[in-house]
């Protein structure tokens, strides 16, 4: 991995990691406003796109498969274990909600000037508009969560909550990308999901036109 960094090169922001504190009552607060539909509020002149639906979807088969077996499980135990496997249940349940929730409430955000691509549970990532080429559909994989690093690919990183990826985000201009773990990455290509990718690519192209437009 051959990763440098230019005295000129334009940094990314990626958010720091939270403890488990901030993120437990981060979770907990997008669980409530999700289960109640408290509208999304979001800054003014930001565009959402939405991502990670097929993660979801995922997330709620095993969250079935382990409520349907837990009942199963529970009436199989003794008295004495029933309130312990219930408390678990309930901790799992809530995980797995709280998960979702906190992915449909933290989409991608974009305006004239930044592309912000989120992941909820995990790390955000906001590229400038300016040094953004071109956005383009290509279906793919890269093996994390998160952001991190591309095996095998120079100067890429990937931003998404699971390993499937939807967008290429091409850079006119390399970024500096500070990752959680190693040395910051200088990328130049950027992975990242949507759940209507060609729609998501449309809307960051437009929105490239504009701010050179107006620049």
């Amino acid at each position: 991995m051959n990763d440098h960094t230019t005295p000129e090169s334009v940094e990314a922001v990626s958010a720091p990691r939270r403890s488990w504190t901030r993120w437990t009552g981060a979770m907990l607060r997008d669980l409530g406003n999700w289960l109640t539909r408290k509208p999304l509020k979001l800054p003014d002149g930001w565009l959402p796109i939405a991502h990670s639906s097929d993660v979801r979807l995922i997330v709620w088969a095993f969250a079935g498969t382990d409520l349907v077996s837990g009942f199963v499980i529970d009436a199989m135990l003794p008295p004495a274990g029933r309130a312990v496997h219930l408390l678990w249940l309930v901790f799992s349940l809530v995980l797995s909600l709280g998960f979702c929730a906190m992915t449909v409430r933290s989409p991608h955000l974009l305006d004239g000037r930044n592309l912000r691509l989120r992941t909820g549970p995990f790390r955000d990532l906001t590229i400038p508009a300016e040094v953004i080429g071109s956005a383009r559909v290509a279906h793919g994989s890269t093996h994390g969560h998160g952001l991190r690093r591309v095996p095998d690919e120079d100067g890429a990183v990937a931003c998404t909550v699971g390993s499937a990826t939807s967008l290429v985000i091409d850079l006119d201009e390399p970024v500096l990308v500070r990752l959680r773990k190693g040395h910051p990455v200088l990328a130049s290509r950027i992975y990242a999901a949507a759940d209507r990718p060609g729609e998501a690519a449309r809307s960051i192209s437009r929105s490239i036109a504009g701010g050179r437009e107006g620049r």
